[in-house]
């Protein structure tokens, strides 16, 4: 009976400390309906660690098919129309009277009223992007509505519908689960390891330790009965996923919570991001670890540059500070959004014995979060703001001699591409090339690293050229004169009766290109973009007969390619 007792005791005050830990939330249920007119199955959920952001939505499978009608998930009207090459590709927003606005992405046409608007917008502004708004009268929707077919657009990797429900004025985006879909799940989080950092540092200069664990039933525990940790000062990090009873993917977690000797210490809960913080997610990660080729480790602490709203207010910021021998004892707490609940236990004692120290390099220069950051010499100056950098960096630049002859810069390395940057930094690099020079109109800045290649024709100021950069790697001036590819398409006279479409692929040496114009019989005739290629779907415009195409393409240094065809339908 004791023992029944004490454990109904423990029981209760988890679950009180787990209230106080993080609000409730109450949202409206019932209200949305399955925006598609299949079973609702997902392959991502809100939340998931994604490049740069958090996964903000639900994405809805599609049977790996295309051109699924989607439906209004509730009543309101199209509020804002998106066309775009990355990202969403093409997206209907609909505002409702609940306060609420969903999104649905990766479309394919919208509806035959909504999608001649558009069509028509896009041949009159001879833009195929667009970010269009609605006034409440103009496209009202009924629940059940349909609105447009499912698609592969924007930056989709196969055939799904993504969508999201976002508070209208503030324009936060909402974990979709609180609104109670009735998706069924009582398999509780996954935790495949656990590690700690040593806090005397950061966590930049230094590594994660891992903490052998086990699994006994629903509940981890580690393996050795003290886990010795050799320094005082240190924090927690997970590695964990979610998993539910409908589909055969993994997802992200909803909540972690630390506690240290029955003490709440620190939380996260994701049920609210907007997109002006979803970068954060890379503060909320040990990045470094990820981008060598490491797993997703997720940080049981706050950064202290990291300013995001996932965090208790009511706990710590993870960072555990034990100067005694004792053993102590920690419990992670791991959720997921339908509140199926995995636990870590541990015991563990600081070992000094085992302590070492790291010093800083010594030609690095400490940047520290939450203030301006500079680096200032005779031919690069490089200024990060405040919110830039989520830990001490200590930053590292190294510059050496281009050896090619498109040179006009040395290349100076910005530390390292596997440390994140929240924030657009500003660059500025004396040019070699003085401004008498013919070839100076040429000059771009490009920046380099393993994940891209980035090039900005910005503004001069004497000798020296200014661009924003979000991600370190290697910067120099360079001189380009070379002017972009165009491939693919058809050959010249082509008879093209039985095409459904042409596409060219455009692709520059330097980086991206600045602009692509497609021209029918001297009239503008809209492509749309998908990575480096360039299609036109045929319609009303091109009509059967003989037609004269046109391509100019612009890359950023205003190097031009022209390509002319003729062909016939």
């Amino acid at each position: 009976m004791m023992k029944k007792l004490l454990l109904l005791l423990f029981t209760c005050s988890c679950y009180f400390s787990y209230a106080q830990l993080f609000p409730p939330v109450n949202y409206p249920s019932n209200y949305f309906r399955n925006p598609m007119g299949i079973p609702l199955q997902l392959s991502a959920n809100f939340g998931e660690l994604r490049t740069n952001h958090y996964h903000m939505g639900f994405d809805i499978r599609t049977n790996q098919r295309e051109n699924l009608p989607v439906y209004a998930a509730a009543e309101g009207y199209i509020s804002r129309i998106k066309i775009e090459r990355y990202g969403y590709g093409r997206a209907i927003y609909i505002n409702h009277p609940n306060g609420y606005t969903t999104l649905y992405a990766h479309l394919n046409d919208f509806y035959p009223a909504l999608n001649s608007y558009v069509i028509n917008k896009q041949y009159a502004d001879e833009q195929w992007e667009q970010d269009i708004t609605f006034a409440p009268g103009q496209f009202p929707v009924t629940k059940g509505q349909f609105i447009a077919y499912s698609g592969n657009t924007g930056g989709s990797a196969g055939p799904h519908l993504h969508f999201e429900i976002r508070d209208t004025k503030t324009e936060v985006n909402i974990n979709p689960w609180l609104f109670n879909f009735g998706l069924p799940d009582n398999i509780p989080p996954v935790i495949y390891q656990l590690y700690y950092y040593d806090r005397r540092f950061s966590t930049y200069q230094v590594g994660p330790k891992t903490i052998p664990i086990r699994k006994a039933g629903q509940a981890y525990s580690a393996t050795s009965s003290v886990v010795s940790i050799p320094t005082s000062t240190f924090s927690l990090g997970i590695s964990a996923e979610d998993k539910t009873n409908t589909s055969p993917f993994m997802f992200g977690i909803y909540q972690a919570e630390v506690y240290i000797d029955d003490t709440a210490r620190f939380g996260f809960r994701l049920s609210e991001v907007s997109y002006n913080e979803t970068r954060a997610m890379n503060g909320a990660i040990d990045f470094k670890t990820k981008y060598a080729g490491g797993r997703y480790i997720q940080h049981l602490s706050r950064l202290p540059g990291n300013n995001s709203n996932i965090f208790a207010t009511t706990a710590g910021d993870g960072v555990y500070i034990f100067h005694d021998t004792l053993v102590h004892n920690a419990e992670i707490r791991v959720r997921d959004v339908a509140g199926n609940l995995t636990t870590v236990r541990f015991r563990f004692r600081y070992d000094p014995s085992g302590s070492r120290d790291i010093a800083f390099s010594s030609n690095s220069i400490p940047m520290l979060p939450n203030q301006v950051n500079q680096l200032m010499l005779n031919d690069i100056q490089v200024s990060f703001p405040a919110s830039s950098f989520y830990h001490l960096v200590p930053f590292v630049h190294v510059a050496t001699a281009a050896r090619d002859m498109v040179a006009a810069s040395k290349i100076h390395s910005l530390h390292t591409f596997q440390v994140p940057v929240h924030d657009s930094f500003t660059v500025k690099i004396r040019s070699d090339i003085p401004a008498s020079d013919p070839r100076r109109d040429k000059i771009v800045m490009q920046l380099v690293n393993p994940r891209k290649t980035v090039a900005t024709k910005g503004p001069w100021d004497g000798d020296w050229m200014t661009a924003k950069f979000w991600d370190l790697g290697e910067v120099r001036l360079l001189v380009d004169t070379i002017p972009p590819t165009i491939t693919g398409g058809f050959a010249n006279n082509a008879n093209l009766a039985k095409s459904r479409s042409i596409a060219f692929t455009v692709k520059d040496n330097a980086g991206e290109i600045r602009s692509f114009r497609a021209e029918l019989d001297g009239k503008w005739l809209m492509f749309r973009r998908r990575d480096y290629a360039f299609i036109h779907d045929f319609d009303e415009r091109t009509t059967p007969g003989r037609h004269d195409l046109r391509i100019i393409v612009e890359d950023e240094a205003g190097n031009v390619t022209e390509r002319r065809l003729s062909f016939s339908r």
